[in-house]
């Protein structure tokens, strides 16, 4: 990755070993090098302080509150029919400039942006999901081993072996805690209205 801003700090390093990378034509630094080895996998802190680096660099990047959202809604909601139709009549309109500050192809420029960006937050999102599907995938992984020695403890303590004895505690904790989760279930259950 370069940096515009020679001030600004490195970003941070992705992986830990070196990769064969072939060159891409136009492709933005943030997405060289292209790997033509099977990747190697990056630490979620890595990916944490990657994605940090990125806010810097996205322009206008901010988080607005509930009320800023509302507030802004309407005008960011417009039907496209309507905003096409705005941006036509702003390239003819000699007022457009001394009205909005800005021309009638600026205007369109800034459409463009908008759905330039609005591609991103898609891909984004996909990006997120897969993350989310990965890490459901794992906390079943890690529930199914844990429901396994849960049962497998109950069976081995139903009849006792003094060797198992030390088990014991741990088993009890277990089932304390699952039990409050079943209830804990079966009380929200109850309360949700009915279909």
């Amino acid at each position: 990755m370069s940096s515009d801003d020679d001030d600004s700090s490195a970003p941070p390093v992705v992986t830990s070993e070196p990769v064969e990378s072939v060159a891409v034509p136009d492709a933005p630094d943030l997405l060289v090098p292209v790997r033509t080895t099977p990747p190697s996998f990056v630490e979620p802190e890595t990916l944490v302080k990657g994605l940090h680096y990125l806010q810097e660099r996205i322009p206008e990047f901010t988080q607005l509150t509930v009320r800023e959202k509302r507030s802004h809604a309407r005008a960011a909601n417009l039907d496209p029919e309507f905003v096409e139709n705005g941006l036509h009549a702003a390239r003819v309109w000699s007022q457009t400039k001394t009205l909005v500050k800005r021309t009638g192809e600026e205007l369109a420029d800034e459409q463009e942006e908008i759905r330039r960006w609005d591609e991103v937050i898609r891909d984004l999102r996909a990006f997120t999901d897969g993350i989310e599907a990965a890490n459901v995938k794992r906390k079943h992984r890690l529930g199914t081993a844990i429901l396994q020695i849960y049962r497998m403890l109950g069976i081995y303590l139903h009849r006792p072996q003094p060797e198992d004895a030390y088990m014991r505690p741990y088993y009890d904790n277990m089932k304390r805690a699952y039990l409050r989760t079943q209830q804990f279930r079966r009380r929200k259950k109850k309360d949700e209205p009915a279909e």
